[in-house]
């Protein structure tokens, strides 16, 4: 565990950081959980033969990413070593996290606003770009070695001015951009959808068919950047008090953030849940009959033998094959 009185930014009050300690773990811990649980009913259910039901799931890959690094983070605030690779990681796979929540937004904006449906090259760019934007900034602490204790966890010390900056200028400054963009794009988005449907009465049985296919899409997505925006409320409040004054932390604060930032993988799980399609195939019956189909086609595969029906072939070259070799899958 963490060594709470040396790292502790409340020094008179060390039980307070045990408990920011214990809620963060705990959470993460649930979160992991709940991630996992969704991508068991994800593949059970097939929620991943389009576009938008694969950009949840590579979501809740990211989150199950994140809570795990979570819930180790801050093992070994000693070794340098191991705490810049653990700081590392929890900036890349935060930055990761962020940028499914934005290529989400991004692909709302695409359906519409631009009106177009997600074809397989934007998807592979969401992917590149995921990739991409996350290694870039968390490589940029090792340039001056800034990456070390940061509190109860590794990430960028701010005990020399230059970690303080790069805080500020690879996460907290992009990251309110960021924000910002998604509250403006989601504006944009409503404000589309409510002239759209005003519109449908006037439009074709089939232009309506393909617009009711596309707000079923929407709808699939459209609360997952909401909730991203509500849980980093209350930890940009506490980076925020830091900065104006760091010498009196607030343990409110500091609890709330440990509650809402490791409880993404909770919340989208929830999401994931009450959906209405989902809803709909939550039955047991479902999950047999997937199950049972899935083994059926084990079956047959294991049960061929095709050395076998071709000796009976060549034996027999006048009679089909199938009269001589029937293949039961029971």
């Amino acid at each position: 565990m963490v060594n709470i009185t040396k790292n502790c930014v409340f020094k008179n009050n060390t039980e307070y950081c045990t408990v920011v300690e214990v809620t963060v773990r705990s959470i993460s811990a649930i979160s992991v959980i709940c991630a996992v649980i969704v991508l068991v009913l994800i593949f059970l259910l097939q929620r991943y033969k389009f576009v938008s039901q694969r950009l949840i799931l590579y979501l809740v890959i990211a989150t199950l990413l994140d809570a795990i690094e979570v819930s180790l983070s801050g093992i070994d605030l000693t070794h340098s070593v191991v705490c810049a690779i653990d700081g590392f990681f929890r900036m890349l796979l935060r930055w990761n996290l962020v940028v499914w929540v934005c290529n989400i937004t991004a692909n709302l904006f695409w359906n519409v606003v631009v009106g177009k449906r997600t074809n397989i090259n934007l998807e592979i760019a969401y992917i590149v770009v995921s990739m991409i934007v996350p290694i870039s900034f968390s490589v940029l602490p090792f340039i001056d070695s800034s990456y070390g204790p940061a509190g109860l966890w590794c990430w960028i010390s701010n005990k020399r001015d230059i970690g303080r900056i790069l805080r500020f200028v690879i996460w907290y400054v992009p990251l309110w951009i960021l924000i910002g963009v998604i509250f403006i794009v989601y504006m944009v988005i409503i404000v589309k959808l409510i002239c759209e449907v005003r519109k449908w009465d006037n439009y074709s049985s089939q232009k309506n068919r393909k617009r009711k296919t596309i707000r079923k899409e929407i709808k699939s997505l459209f609360l997952y950047p909401i909730f991203f925006l509500l849980v980093n409320i209350f930890p940009i409040v506490n980076r925020i008090q830091n900065v104006i004054t760091s010498d009196h932390p607030l343990f409110p604060l500091y609890l709330l953030h440990a509650i809402s930032s490791p409880a993404l993988g909770l919340g989208f799980t929830i999401l994931f849940v009450v959906n209405k399609d989902t809803l709909r195939e939550l039955k047991w019956s479902n999950f047999k009959t997937t199950l049972l189909t899935r083994f059926k086609r084990t079956g047959k595969i294991t049960e061929y033998d095709a050395e076998e029906k071709v000796t009976k072939v060549q034996e027999h070259p006048t009679e089909h094959p199938v009269e001589k070799k029937v293949i039961n899958p029971e």
